[in-house]
């Protein structure tokens, strides 16, 4: 008589009769030498089909991250290679390790956090471009009104928040660091690279743009982007598209503004964090235009206004020192 009807157990409670000590390292061992009897495979296979109806605990994408680092690095060197039993079988089975492994690790991770990272903060103000390099090679360029934070201790790990606003990332290559940008729901990982994201906390969108290397974002899906390549981010819709890299959307750099296609809303921010100025409108009509246009970031803010206005047939009053479209 098998183990599992000894113990009064039958098929449907197998699976929480098999996460009991010892259990289970019986059950696979005998799975993987074929000395188990039809019952016992059907209870393995339903036991392994029933985990992909149930999530593990809730990580946050860092936490992810070194949750799978780990459980690889736990799983390798059991998995052998045994030339009488078909492929699949040994990799069903390392899959049933890597999910116990993954549950473990995952309890374990969220009942004993790391230590918070203690982070810089850098800001630029409205009109303020500023470039930084850090120990590691890196070279980071904010444009006007953005926040980031910098952990203090870089040789420890490489890892950023982007709070708000748009940065430049020129990455010094480190294999043994991955340098790692969070920004809103993303997580942006790189080895080596330049990319750009913007995450401006007012615009609905969040992009990030590869012009070199390949970069891999996670939080919201698993996407791998390559040179050329940019993924754009609804936080309203809670999805994700990849496009073809827009290099206009690099021109901040060289002191310009390109609106294409922009809200009102996100025209005021950008024309606000670019200029200093605020725009505001109680037409429905202004409200609801969409605005495309270029701009020299080191025009005066009346002779911007005036720009914008006149392509798209729009009129300015100052009321109380606010601007207002009409």
């Amino acid at each position: 008589m098998v183990w599992y009807q000894t113990a009064g157990f039958d098929i449907s409670n197998l699976k929480r009769t098999l996460l009991e000590a010892g259990k289970i390292k019986q059950l696979l061992q005998r799975y993987l030498l074929g000395r188990v009897i039809t019952p016992e495979i059907t209870a393995v296979d339903e036991w392994y089909a029933a985990f992909d109806q149930e999530a593990l605990p809730e990580l946050s994408a860092p936490e992810e991250q070194q949750l799978r680092m780990e459980i690889w690095q736990k799983v390798q060197p059991q998995i052998v290679v045994t030339k009488t039993f078909y492929q699949q079988t040994w990799v069903k089975v390392a899959a049933m390790l890597v999910v116990l492994l993954g549950a473990a690790l995952a309890c374990y991770l969220l009942q004993h956090p790391s230590h918070p990272i203690e982070y810089t903060e850098i800001r630029t103000g409205n009109r303020e471009k500023r470039t930084l390099h850090l120990a590691d090679g890196t070279e980071l360029t904010l444009n006007a009104g953005s926040t980031l934070l910098i952990a203090k201790d870089l040789s420890q790990e490489r890892r950023l928040q982007l709070v708000d606003g748009e940065v430049f990332f020129n990455v010094g290559t480190d294999p043994s660091r991955p340098f790692i940008v969070e920004s809103g729901p993303l997580v942006t990982t790189v080895l080596g690279t330049s990319f750009n994201i913007a995450a401006y906390k007012a615009i609905h969108q969040l992009s990030i743009a590869v012009v070199s290397g390949k970069v891999s974002v996670a939080g919201k899906g698993n996407n791998i982007l390559e040179k050329g390549q940019a993924l754009v981010y609804d936080r309203t819709k809670g999805s994700s598209t990849l496009q073809a890299l827009d290099t206009t959307q690099l021109q901040w750099q060289q002191g310009r503004l390109v609106l294409n296609d922009v809200t009102f809303d996100e025209m005021t921010v950008l024309i606000e964090k670019n200029f200093g100025i605020h725009i505001s409108t109680a037409t429905p009509q202004v409200k609801q235009n969409r605005y495309t246009t270029e701009l020299n970031t080191d025009m005066e803010p009346a002779q911007a206004i005036e720009v914008l206005a006149a392509i798209h047939g729009l009129k300015i009053k100052h009321v109380n020192n606010q601007i207002i479209l009409y």
